[in-house]
């Protein structure tokens, strides 16, 4: 929840820095939320031509991802003579770092439609407490921090309205994880709204 709000803040400081030069002009950056896995701020930058490089920092739900922690504890050296009771994802920070090549949709509407393709690095970062049975039968814990990193590709859609600054996207994205689970593939889908603003 907390997240939520500097985001929110992060956001509505933007507008009010910018607010005063953005109307009528290229917009060239963008600040916003997305909403999804994960969910947090994204930052856009575009560049010449038809590139644009996005960052991104957020968070995902503690249910989120169940079964592939549990797939995870049975993965680990460490708990193989255990056997799997329960898990508990007390936080996960996930950043992301893209550059995307943009193409016009070809369909007549007011504004600028595009899709989009392109890769990057995704590096996830979790706190998972772990509740299982050991030799005895006794319920045992243990928290780990599970690290994730890998390349990534992607695919979306992004709408700029026509007289007010704000770009609405949609997206999927293909991680390979080459820690701690090499050559794991994971789908990932976001939407959101950036609001949109001038080169500084």
């Amino acid at each position: 929840m907390k997240f939520n709000y500097v985001a929110l803040i992060i956001l509505i400081g933007a507008f009010f820095l910018s607010s005063n030069n953005v109307f009528g002009q290229y917009y060239n950056q963008g600040l916003g939320i997305r909403i999804g896995d994960p969910y947090g701020v994204t930052y856009k930058m575009y560049l010449q031509g038809k590139a644009a490089v996005e960052f991104s920092l957020g968070t995902v739900s503690r249910n989120n991802h169940s079964a592939y922690y549990k797939d995870t504890f049975r993965k680990k050296d460490k708990f193989d003579d255990y056997v799997y009771s329960d898990h508990d994802v007390d936080m996960t920070l996930v950043l992301m770092g893209r550059y995307l090549i943009h193409e016009s949709f070809p369909a007549h509407v007011e504004g600028r439609l595009d899709w989009y393709y392109g890769a990057g690095a995704q590096f996830r970062i979790s706190k998972v407490d772990y509740q299982y049975f050991d030799e005895l039968n006794r319920v045992e814990s243990d928290e780990i921090t599970n690290i994730d990193l890998g390349p990534e590709a992607i695919l979306g859609i992004e709408y700029e309205l026509e007289d007010i600054p704000l770009v609405a996207f949609g997206e999927v994205s293909l991680l390979m994880e080459l820690v701690d689970r090499p050559f794991h593939f994971r789908v990932f889908g976001a939407v959101g709204v950036r609001y949109a603003f001038n080169r500084l």
